[in-house]
Parts: structure tokens; C-alpha cells; sequence
């Protein structure tokens, strides 16, 4: 089922797959230890398989997964998450994930960057019969916990993580997962994450280091969003003079352009319907992208 919502929502969701019986093959302890941080959602104990979403307890009963997926990705999220250095080096096997994360919020947040490191295509026939596994958790770095960061509102700060891979994982199948997550238990019993990405390592391989620092020059923030008749974006940092913002489907086609005025643009639903849309702002080499949720 988990792989069925990544196809179904690929672009919008950031697996990780824990598997926590010590005497199988994919166990990762750290996977368990992360797991047992959340509390026991199941009559006192922990039961698998078992769902989370963003931080939420949300059962093992497989037919309403996607259901909960779908609808968490209609809330927006003042954070955002921005690859910024992020490396690997296929001699060595090592690298390093540099994330910015930006409040966009009115108030300060306190949290942990989570970096995970998945593996698919992984063949082992478990207790419920799958022979293939994806999305499997093979390393949190530097450890379950994460780097803890404190960022003021309206603020951005970097995390810097080493990684290594180990020689048995098989590149072409290796992602980064990260996610900024609030790491203390809320009365409903959830650990709210904030944002997340996922990538493939090898698409870490040269990145071009002029983009990234140009990246770090551009901040983006759309309101209302989720939108009704329309929203306006506002841009901000040295590189947000002069830019051209398109909205466009998950699949691909251009749903409208437009040219900033003063930092800022105002965008009408006209002709739209209710849905996940994607923007991109482009200003110079800077690149900005986000989620657009249009509601009715």
C-alpha cells in the first residue's frame, strides 16, 4: 500500500519504511528506536504495520492510508526545505546533505532535521507474503534524533549532515529523506513534522555550486494558500527583482504565467479547478518552487 500512495502522490510524500523485528534481514534499530519515540498507539503497545503521517498516529488498517495522505497534503506548511550544497561522491561513497530550512511563519519553531537514508528494491519475502520492499529505513543520521535548529520567525537556517553509504546498498536505488520534525509529543499524542524532500543520491552527484548559492537569495511565501479565488505571492531576498512565476499541474502542463511588479504578484483562480497545483519562480539563476492548493 505505501508504494501505491508514493506512485499515486510522487512529488507530495517522503516514505520511510521501518522494519523493527530484530531477527529480520531489513531491521534497522534505528528505525525502531525512532518508532518507540512516538507514544504506544496500539492498546498500550506498538503493532505493525502501522501508519504516521507527518507525525500522526494513523492505525494499520491499509484502506484508509491513502485517505489520510491525501488530506494532510491539503494543509499548508509556513516551513520550507531547500537543498542548498547537498553532495555525494560515488568514489568515496560519502556526502554530505546541506538543507536550508525557512520559517515563513509569524512564530519561532524548535525542531529536528531528520535525514534518513532509504534503499529500494530490497528482495526478502516477509511475514505478509511482499517479496520486494522499497522506501526501507537503512540509516538515520547522524542518529534518530536529528540536529535540533531554532529558527525565528520569518528566518532561515542551514544543517550541514555527513553521510556514507554502505558498500552492500545499491546506489541507483539509495534516496535522502529529510524532514523538519517537532520533536515534542503534543497532547494528541503526534510530533508534528513540518516539511519534508526526498531525492535520489545520485542526482547529488555535480551539483552546480553558482544555482545553489543563488537559491539561498530567494525567498517565496503565497497567501492565502490553500486558495480560494486566487492568492498573491511576495517575493524577497537580492535575487527577487524581475521574476516570472508559472503555475503549472503535478503532470506537467502550464495552467498560467506571470510577471512579477514591486516583488510581488497576484494570482486568479479564473478558469482553475479545486486541486494540487505546482508554481516555480525563476529569477535570474535563482529557482523557487513550491505547492499550490486550490479549494472551493
Amino acid at each position: 500500500m505505501l508504494d501505491q500512495i508514493s506512485r499515486d502522490y510522487a512529488g507530495y510524500v517522503a516514505p520511510v519504511e521501518w522494519h523493527i523485528v530484530s531477527s529480520y534481514p531489513l531491521y534497522n534499530a534505528e528505525g525502531n528506536a525512532k518508532m518507540r519515540m512516538y507514544p504506544p498507539p496500539y492498546q498500550g503497545g506498538y503493532a505493525t504495520p502501522w501508519l504516521w503521517v507527518d507525525g500522526k498516529s494513523r492505525g494499520y488498517i491499509y484502506t484508509a492510508w491513502a485517505g489520510y495522505v491525501s488530506n494532510q497534503i491539503l494543509v499548508p506548511s509556513d516551513v520550507s526545505l531547500a537543498h542548498v550544497g547537498t553532495s555525494y561522491n560515488p568514489a568515496t561513497r560519502n556526502g554530505e546533505v546541506v538543507m536550508e530550512c525557512l520559517n515563513g511563519g509569524t512564530t519561532e519553531i524548535t525542531a529536528a532535521l531528520q535525514v534518513v537514508i532509504t534503499e529500494d528494491s530490497l528482495h526478502y519475502t516477509g511475514p505478509n507474503g511482499d517479496p520486494i520492499h522499497n522506501h526501507v529505513c537503512r540509516d538515520y543520521v547522524p542518529n534518530q534524533n536529528g540536529t535540533t535548529v531554532t529558527i525565528p520567525a520569518g528566518a532561515a537556517d542551514t544543517v550541514t549532515v555527513a553521510y556514507s553509504l554502505q558498500p552492500s546498498w545499491v546506489e541507483e536505488n539509495v534516496k535522502i529523506v529529510t524532514y523538519l520534525q517537532n520533536m515534542t509529543t503534543q497532547p494528541d499524542s503526534s510530533k508534528p513534522c513540518y516539511q519534508g524532500a526526498i531525492g535520489g543520491v545520485l542526482s547529488f552527484v555535480g551539483v552546480e555550486e553558482t544555482k545553489l548559492l543563488a537559491a539561498r537569495d530567494l525567498r517565496v511565501s503565497v497567501s492565502p494558500n490553500p486558495c480560494r479565488t486566487g492568492c498573491e505571492f511576495s517575493l524577497s531576498g537580492a535575487a527577487a527583482h524581475g521574476a516570472r512565476i508559472t503555475v503549472y499541474t503535478p503532470d506537467g502542463r502550464l495552467v498560467s504565467s506571470l510577471q512579477t511588479a514591486a516583488n510581488r504578484a497576484s494570482w486568479s483562480r479564473t478558469g482553475v479547478s479545486r486541486g494540487i497545483y505546482l508554481y516555480r519562480v525563476n529569477a535570474g539563476t535563482a529557482t523557487a518552487e513550491g505547492k499550490l492548493v486550490v479549494a472551493d
